[in-house]
């Protein structure tokens, strides 16, 4: 084994690796687990084929985020390549008008389009009621989701043809993102029948650029298959093939060459996300899927514009919303909400406020139905899936998602009591036990910001949940200048010096308190992790000022 430097040692000891572990980690072999360990998957498999026997009518009924359109848009693709393309529809529900579900609407569309199979992505893990009906009128359903079923610790899942969950069954991995189930799915079919069709399980790879990226902007812990998921995802991500893709990040001055996981997260899914929020969900999909240069130019034209519109709402929502709590005593959960609100924005609106009160946060609107509807983001110590199992009936219609965040629906006379169940409920379901992140800051001086640590540091990529990117402290550094930048000078640059070196460090969105801190001539401690230079070299991106 290579001999590892301090400073790497570190960074393992930051990201809980053991040395051993490193090589492992650091290049991770394309190994999964048989994707019949999942509970029904071979009679979810066995009811697809009999349907491309008959020539059945199948529709791809999937969420509308960036979980379950790249999970359709995958599911499409391999419809595609086995050749039957003509007998498949895709449905995905207007976040606005029907909300997260299956809706009445698209059972109406399922039944106009003499759909007799459908294929849920992402969707359809609380959906009892619709998914009995579905049955009865001879819809079936193979339901494929990760989302928490009803329950709690004894599962009561929807009686659908087959269930196709993590948590059903004995699939080693209990963690994939809705595109990740769909993925199993789609191996499980091939390994079965893939011969009947002349493909073979590798040709599945080139779908990882669309899965890697749903694991990543899904925020499921990138340990064990997930990394595996999305560090494939990022290497067929590079060399994607998709020209929605491709013209998006040209778009934004992206290379493929040297895409990061921010660059999907925080560039891609915004604005596949805008599509779902401002307009329809399919202008998303129809980038993922699109094969003509001249509609994935106008399709990245268009959700550029949109997401710059989706920018201006949840500013003005958020302004008025802070308005209005800076005058209230805040319980531990809060509802705030207001019928002009646009329901499909709110999930964004309530994780700015959760940042900003420490609180967990509902905040809802009126949708095209006629319903009160919102968007949840929880403190670690609340679990929203389990909140709404508490709730009676009374006071909620609807209510599905994860521990840290969900979707609900109220009756537009009930909503004034939601506050008041929600927080008597946590006393019924109790606090969660969160996992705290025992990682300190890694203590360096300027002379380690370079772009070897760079290196080093990127080859434990791609970050998120479950594999944090490394947090560096940099103590007593004196400030040498400062310019602030960004369209409305919003964001702050410094150029800072210590005994072993110089370097620039930034931050985003720098509060009035922030700024008066950073004052040229000052010294200061701060957290930061070491980041690509914007004309090469590297540079800080300062997460906090100590």
């Amino acid at each position: 084994m290579p001999e590892i430097s301090n400073l790497e040692q570190k960074i393992l000891s930051f990201l809980h690796i053991s040395p051993s572990e490193k090589e492992a980690f650091v290049h991770p072999q394309y190994l999964l687990a048989d994707p019949f360990l999942f509970a029904d998957m071979h009679k979810a498999v066995d009811r697809l084929q009999a349907a491309i026997n008959t020539g059945e009518h199948i529709t791809i009924y999937s969420d509308y985020d960036c979980d379950g359109i790249p999970g359709a848009v995958v599911l499409r693709d391999f419809f595609e390549l086995i050749g039957y393309i003509e007998k498949v529809s895709v449905y995905i529900p207007d976040r606005h008008d029907e909300g997260y579900g299956i809706s009445g609407v698209g059972i109406d569309f399922l039944q106009k389009n003499n759909t007799t199979l459908v294929i849920t992505i992402d969707v359809g893990i609380t959906a009892t009621k619709e998914i009995a009906h579905l049955q009865s009128i001879g819809i079936d359903v193979l339901l494929t989701d990760h989302h928490q079923p009803l329950g709690g610790d004894t599962p009561d899942y929807p009686g659908a043809y087959a269930v196709v969950h993590p948590k059903k069954g004995d699939y080693p991995d209990k963690n994939p993102c809705g595109a990740g189930v769909i993925f199993h799915f789609i191996r499980a079919f091939i390994t079965k029948y893939g011969a009947d069709y002349n493909i073979s399980i590798d040709q599945t790879k080139w779908l990882l650029d669309l899965v890697g990226f749903a694991t990543l902007a899904d925020m499921v812990p990138l340990i064990g298959e997930n990394r595996v998921l999305a560090w494939y995802g990022m290497l067929v991500m590079r060399k994607t093939k998709r020209l929605g893709l491709q013209t998006l990040f040209l778009k934004n001055n992206m290379s493929l060459a040297t895409l990061t996981e921010q660059d999907l997260t925080f560039t891609l899914a915004p604005r596949l996300n805008a599509a779902s929020r401002m307009d329809t969900p399919m202008l998303a999909f129809d980038l993922l899927s699109t094969r003509s240069h001249a509609q994935a130019i106008a399709l990245a034209d268009n959700l550029e514009k949109i997401n710059n519109e989706r920018k201006k709402l949840v500013t003005k929502i958020s302004k008025e919303a802070h308005s209005r709590l800076d005058k209230r005593v805040l319980p531990d959960i809060v509802v705030i909400g207001d019928l002009s609100w646009r329901p499909a924005v709110l999930g964004l609106v309530a994780n700015k406020l959760q940042e900003t009160y420490k609180r967990s946060f509902f905040v809802w609107g009126e949708s095209g139905d006629g319903l009160i509807k919102g968007s949840c983001r929880m403190q670690d110590e609340h679990h929203a899936a389990y909140l709404f199992q508490a709730l009676s009936s009374d006071v909620l219609l609807h209510g599905g998602g994860h521990q840290a965040a969900g979707g609900f629906a109220v009756e537009k006379e009930k909503i004034h009591f939601l506050e008041n169940a929600l927080n008597e409920a946590i006393a019924v379901v109790g606090h969660v036990a969160a996992e705290k992140n025992t990682s300190v800051a890694i203590q360096v001086d300027l002379a380690s910001v370079h772009t070897k640590t760079l290196s080093m540091v990127r080859s434990f990529a791609p970050f998120g949940v479950g594999n944090p990117e490394p947090v560096f402290l940099f103590e007593n550094v004196v400030i040498e200048s400062v310019k602030m930048f960004g369209k409305h000078q919003e964001h702050i640059e410094i150029t800072i010096s210590d005994m072993t070196g110089r370097a620039t460090g930034f931050m985003f969105f720098a509060s009035e308190d922030i700024v008066a801190v950073l004052q040229k001539g000052a010294k200061i401690s701060f957290t930061g992790v070491i980041v690509a230079g914007w004309k090469g070299g590297v540079r800080i991106h300062i997460k906090e000022v100590i």
